[in-house]
């Protein structure tokens, strides 16, 4: 596949009004894209796309609700009338709770939540703009959030590793199809370590009677050591880290480096787990 040319790309980056999303956002500007700030919080949008287009860059703001599939479906008809196309698709808002939780400590709408936004907001946004992305023929690139939760084992985090964990199903097989197709276009999976964004309070963003705190949640506690990874950076890192996995079409991204103790061992219980049907 074509290396892309990210100078004059439109890209549409979710979740880029603080942390992550606005590290992307201001990699790509720097590299001579067109990009959309999008933000649940238009505030937070407005001010990243103001500051990018002070230093001379192109940006605009646009507020989406990723968890809604008619908003992202409009979001995305305004972008391509917009713009007549898109390059790079950045599906990067996310949510956590806090405390931290065993998952029968948690709630069904406290999985629904964050399933809505963590998963669906990726599906929402794949199936508003990969269509017409693919109607193009040209060169683009897709970039999903995951975390490093589904790399490793972390207890209290089971719902989020969860709506995770459906990102990299996801992403895995839109990889295949889209190579299988001939589509030239690359799906990346981000992995962010710890970041030092503002995920930790994404309950703001709930009714106040569904948050942890109006109902009293217990928190998990903690019995395994502090892992390498989070070891918190600041998230004007990760945007450079995307830009070279987007120029590079690779299939990961991570911030960190891999745990792979637990990758080794998810490995060799596989292969233990696995059964030779040409002897049963």
């Amino acid at each position: 596949m074509e290396t892309i040319s990210l100078d004059g790309a439109v890209s549409f980056i979710t979740g880029a009004g603080g942390g992550i999303g606005e590290s992307i956002a201001r990699e790509l500007a720097a590299r001579g894209g067109v990009v959309v700030v999008a933000d649940i919080e238009k505030d937070a949008a407005d001010r990243v796309a103001q500051d990018i287009l002070s230093q001379g860059g192109q940006a605009e703001a646009m507020q989406v609700d990723v968890g809604n599939a008619q908003v992202v479906q409009a979001v995305a008809d305004e972008v391509f009338v917009r713009h007549g196309r898109l390059d790079v698709l950045v599906n990067n808002a996310g949510v956590s709770m806090r405390p931290l939780r065993a998952v029968w400590h948690a709630s069904i709408t406290d999985f629904e939540w964050m399933m809505r936004i963590n998963y669906f907001g990726v599906v929402n946004g794949i199936l508003s703009f990969l269509p017409r992305m693919r109607a193009q023929g040209t060169r683009g690139h897709i970039v999903n959030t995951s975390s490093f939760v589904t790399l490793d084992d972390v207890p209290g985090h089971g719902m989020y590793t969860a709506s995770k964990a459906a990102v990299d199903g996801i992403s895995e097989v839109l990889r295949a199809e889209l190579e299988d197709q001939g589509d030239p276009i690359g799906v990346t999976v981000l992995y962010p370590g710890q970041v030092t964004t503002r995920i930790a309070t994404s309950e703001r963003l709930r009714d106040a009677s569904d948050r942890s705190e109006a109902r009293g949640v217990k928190p998990y506690a903690r019995v395994r050591p502090i892992a390498a990874y989070q070891k918190a950076i600041d998230p004007d890192l990760v945007g450079a880290m995307v830009i070279e996995a987007i120029e590079q079409n690779r299939p990961y991204c991570l911030t960190h480096p891999a745990p792979l103790e637990t990758l080794e061992r998810r490995v060799r219980d596989y292969a233990a787990g696995a059964h030779d049907v040409q002897r049963a």
